[in-house]
């Protein structure tokens, strides 16, 4: 059985986890969705997750097989929910943004492996509280997100490029310590 974990982005993963978004960039395309087709994110915007410890690779064998960025702390994306409301009012939680998997082990179940690492690594650090959005017509994602015990909680609007005001459907997941 190949080996799947998790761990922390580093510089030399750069080109492969470009090549990572702008694999999903074409998928979301194929779907019909404006999610990340104006160019976001970016090399910059992982170099600069990648330099703040915040980006995250999945490795399959010895492959990178997806990426994320884990943000700790207030999101300001996150402040202005409507149609619905956080359950905790707090600063303290963890945002999962750039959330991908690489065209070559897409249809393997990893993304849920992938995101059962995530929770496993909020946990251990006391990150309770956990945020991720999606498309409203992101129906993959959703699942993912949905498989994974996340709530809708509401709307955002995101500010992404061309995409003005990009609405989004907010999860969350409160981990228990019981």
């Amino acid at each position: 059985m190949t080996t799947v974990y998790m761990r922390p982005a580093i510089k030399t993963d750069l080109k492969e986890i470009t090549t990572i978004i702008d694999g999903a960039r074409h998928f979301l395309k194929a779907q019909g969705l404006p999610q990340w087709q104006s160019g976001y994110p970016n090399e910059e915007t992982v170099a600069t997750d990648i330099a703040l410890n915040r980006g995250y690779v999945l490795v399959v064998g010895s492959k990178v097989a997806g990426y994320t960025a884990l943000i700790a702390g207030a999101d300001p994306v996150y402040e202005a929910i409507t149609e619905g409301q956080w359950v905790s009012d707090t600063d303290e939680y963890i945002s999962v943004h750039r959330f991908a998997i690489s065209d070559g082990f897409r249809g393997q179940k990893l993304a849920q492996r992938f995101m059962t690492a995530i929770l496993t690594l909020c946990y251990d650090k006391n990150q309770f509280d956990v945020r991720i959005d999606t498309h409203p017509e992101n129906h993959p994602m959703q699942s993912v997100i949905t498989g994974n015990g996340f709530e809708k909680r509401g709307t955002i609007f995101i500010n992404e490029g061309k995409e003005i005001n990009g609405e989004r459907w907010a999860y969350q997941l409160i981990l228990h310590d019981d």
